[in-house]
């Protein structure tokens, strides 16, 4: 089985071969390397390559490839001799400058024609990769925070000077989107429900081009801390009555409290006779002799009264005695 096995593969091998031999002498017989075919440049973030496909007659010999750049005067070589199907020319040009590219197939020391490129300027052939974009909410607000792709020359803003965000957003799983363009790279954005998801997208505007669109992203917005109108109306409404209350109580609590003070503890004018005489009290020298004196030790006798009721007659004899 193992012999079978091998006897085939040194059939195939034969035939490629064969193949080989025949794509070579048609090369040959024809005194011409054929050229790569579907040659293209691409520049992302200011970068540049140059792209190209092996020519479709040959597609079993392996080539090898010449690219050059010419800026003002001459072509200049960046990959010499190389079986890779792409030259990356970022680092040999200017993001303001403009170029002409050109690639030539190479075999067995034969080479194929020229093929160019048109005239090119890096600013203006790039194209711009998604911006990253980041969201968070807070009190009722979403914002969204977008980040420039990093250039393989300077930064975005260094090469334009002038650039601006598209951000769509709309609720999830409606079709219904709304459009914002906005300088900044951090927006709120307006108008949003509190507690209902949204999902953003978001793409760079430059030279009345636009970037790549960034990934969908999608945030609940969180709830409002706004206070309505009339929960504020009455909540002042309410203090309004409570501090009235409060006075009110406060006032009779210290009209009462005057009036206990004033029955407990009365404040009663003396007759001026009496201030008078009061205030002339120090005056008199025998008050003063009085005052000033020591006590005198009083003497007395004992006094009994009896009370004896009269007879009858002695009183009718009295009274009759006293008419005469």
């Amino acid at each position: 089985m193992n012999c079978i096995i091998c006897v085939f593969n040194l059939y195939l091998v034969k035939i490629q071969f064969r193949k080989y031999s025949f794509d070579l002498f048609n090369i040959l017989l024809s005194e011409k390397v054929p050229a790569p075919e579907n040659v293209r440049v691409i520049s992302l973030n200011m970068g540049l390559v140059l792209e190209w496909d092996p020519p479709q007659s040959t597609t079993n010999t392996v080539f090898n490839y010449t690219s050059e750049k010419k800026g003002w005067d001459k072509y200049e070589p960046v990959c010499l001799s190389s079986s890779s199907l792409s030259c990356d020319f970022t680092d040999s040009v200017s993001i303001f400058g403009t170029y002409q590219l050109r690639v030539r197939a190479e075999l067995h020391g034969e080479t194929s024609d020229w093929v160019e490129t048109k005239e090119l300027a890096v600013d203006l052939i790039t194209e711009i990769s998604a911006p990253h974009v980041g969201l968070r909410s807070r009190k009722g607000q979403t914002e969204v925070d977008i980040t420039d792709p990093p250039m393989k020359k300077r930064n975005l803003r260094d090469v334009f000077s002038y650039i601006s965000y598209l951000i769509h957003f709309w609720k999830k799983g409606e079709t219904k989107k709304e459009e914002l363009i906005r300088e900044q790279n951090r927006v709120v954005l307006p108008r949003l429900e509190p507690l209902v998801n949204y999902c953003i997208e978001v793409e760079i505007l430059y030279l009345n081009k636009s970037s790549q669109s960034s990934n969908i992203t999608c945030l609940t917005n969180t709830s409002s801390n706004e206070v309505e109108s009339w929960l504020i109306a009455v909540v002042l409404l309410v203090s309004f009555l409570v501090v009235l209350v409060t006075v009110v109580l406060i006032f009779l609590a210290v009209w009462y409290g005057y009036r206990g003070f004033r029955i407990m503890f009365p404040d009663a004018d003396l007759p001026e006779d009496l201030k008078k005489f009061l205030s002339q009290r120090s005056q008199s020298s025998i008050l003063s002799a009085m005052q000033e004196s020591a006590p005198v030790k009083e003497h007395f006798c004992e006094l009994r009264i009896l009370h004896k009721e009269p007879n009858i007659q002695q009183h009718n004899l009295f009274n009759q005695h006293i008419q005469q």
